[in-house]
């Protein structure tokens, strides 16, 4: 195996392959080019002579590109394709990452985006020991297994609260069957989280980015599945690989989610930093509370992680903090105030109570609360 990777261009813009041999040369001996033409057939046949490790092909049209990258693979399956255009349509990045291209680089090619594409392929070449991220994101997961709970309300407004902070938030909707996060937001997403987990083997960064939904607040969003049946082919492995790339994007990310403590909640679960299990003071949601709480002690998701937040809370309700503690054997993280006019006109506006009421009290306990979690990292 020799030791840098031999690269070839393809790209009828004079202007954009000369600016990439200069980007190239800039890699010394790690790189080598072995040869930068103009023409898809003259290409095609430098990529037979040559075999090089990776072609930068030039991007012009969904289709043609498409039938471009599947021809280069089918003669040289072990080569990395990546693509260059300054057209930034979610569109055509996803036509040619399911094509099989690895990587999708805007014009003109930023030296530090095309060294992270390099450094990749190569280590897949050159067998080089994956380097750890330096840094990673918080998971934080906000759960009821039933609805109906405020849990999505609490993920949303925590979410914009951190984002206000300065932080940079995705927020996932995997309420798989159920999702409310697009509605909360009025967002009407050309891509969800089946878009993603459908493409996971060629999924990196820039795909990820470029599917996500950048609300008003701050938050990107990474919404349910718009189709029942595509939620049932969502894997707890692909979550994981998602989850993975989102903490090495995002300072944190807030995940909304229900259902029972199995299969793609469970991995969520387990990849948290914090579950805010979410409920109310009634009897039977302490009783529902009671037996999931349990549950996940079992499932080794112990109580330093897992935290009892109390939505819609009247300080003379018939319960009483002390007697739901007492009844789940859980300390009560925080409360949030029932100020049902509040929300609901938050949800109408599809904004985060957090930015549009800062003084509510709803919006001051979310506020505390990520003060709160900030304690406890």
């Amino acid at each position: 195996m020799p030791p840098y990777l031999s690269i070839a261009i393809i790209n009828s813009n004079d202007a954009s392959r000369k600016a990439l041999e200069t980007t190239l040369n800039q890699f010394g001996e790690s790189v080598k080019l072995i040869g930068s033409v103009a023409d898809f057939v003259e290409g095609t046949r430098l990529i037979q002579t040559s075999n090089p490790m990776v072609v930068i092909l030039e991007v012009r049209d969904a289709i043609t590109s498409a039938e471009e990258i599947r021809h280069i693979l089918s003669k040289s399956p072990r080569t990395s394709v990546f693509v260059t255009s300054a057209d930034k349509s979610s569109d055509l990045i996803l036509s040619t990452m399911r094509a099989g291209a690895v990587e999708y680089l805007l014009e003109p090619v930023e030296i530090t985006d095309l060294a992270e594409a390099l450094q990749k392929v190569g280590r897949l070449w050159l067998n080089k020991p994956a380097a750890a991220s330096a840094e990673t994101g918080k998971v934080i997961s906000v759960y009821n297994p039933i609805g109906g709970m405020g849990t999505t309300t609490v993920a949303v407004n925590l979410a914009a609260t951190i984002a206000d902070n300065g932080g940079k938030v995705a927020l996932v909707d995997l309420n798989l069957h159920s999702g409310d996060v697009s509605s909360f937001l009025d967002v009407n997403p050309a891509y969800t989280l089946s878009s993603v987990t459908s493409n996971v083997a060629r999924l990196d960064a820039s795909f990820l980015m470029s599917v996500m939904t950048k609300h008003s607040s701050g938050v990107y969003v990474l919404t349910e599945p718009l189709e029942v049946d595509e939620a049932l082919d969502i894997t707890p492995e692909q979550i994981v690989r998602v989850l993975a790339l989102l903490k090495g994007v995002f300072t944190h990310v807030v995940i909304d989610t229900g259902g029972s403590i199995v299969g793609c909640n469970q991995t969520v679960f387990e990849s948290s930093d914090f579950i805010l299990f979410n409920t109310v003071l009634s009897l039977p949601s302490l009783k529902n509370a009671k037996r999931y709480l349990t549950a996940m002690e079992k499932k080794g998701l112990h109580k330093d992680k897992v935290k009892l937040v109390v939505n819609r809370y009247l300080s003379r309700a018939d319960i009483q903090i002390a007697d739901a503690e007492k009844v789940l054997d859980h300390k009560v993280f925080l409360t949030i105030p029932n100020e049902y006019r509040d929300v609901i006109s938050s949800i109408n506006k599809g904004m985060p109570i957090v930015s549009i009421a800062s003084r509510s009290p709803v919006s001051k306990a979310i506020i505390r609360l990520n003060e709160l979690l900030n304690q406890c990292a």
